[in-house]
């Protein structure tokens, strides 16, 4: 999977995210949650371009599937652990990233194995 759409994947995913987090913690008005997306576009664009850049340095340099599918949860991972914090900016960033670096990297794992799999047969 190229970089560049590793990215765009990460940071829809992440805009997503942006409008599913706050109702994970209380409801909140439309009107918090566009403001939520001006707030944390930079930070969405951020976690969407580490990610990317990790995932296609793990495919590059890794040649054992399973070293590529632990090296796509380790910033879930990382995430997690941010997002159990006290209530904070960084926990609200951990969390729409876990649903789009999640969603991101689960499908580029889903691919890895796709491709895998065609390689082997």
């Amino acid at each position: 999977m190229e970089r560049q759409t590793i990215i765009i994947f990460g940071f829809i995913f992440c805009i997503i995210g942006i409008f599913i987090a706050p109702f994970l913690y209380e409801n909140s008005q439309y009107g918090e949650i566009f403001f939520l997306i001006m707030f944390y576009f930079i930070p969405a664009l951020i976690l969407a371009y580490v990610n990317g850049y990790l995932l296609r340095l793990t495919e590059q340099k890794s040649w054992n599937l399973i070293l590529k599918i632990g090296m796509g949860f380790i910033p879930l991972l990382i995430l997690t652990i941010l997002s159990t914090r006290k209530e904070s900016p960084i926990q609200f960033i951990a969390t729409f990233g876990i649903i789009g670096i999640g969603a991101t990297n689960l499908i580029w794992i889903i691919k890895l194995i796709k491709e895998k799999l065609a390689g082997n047969i």
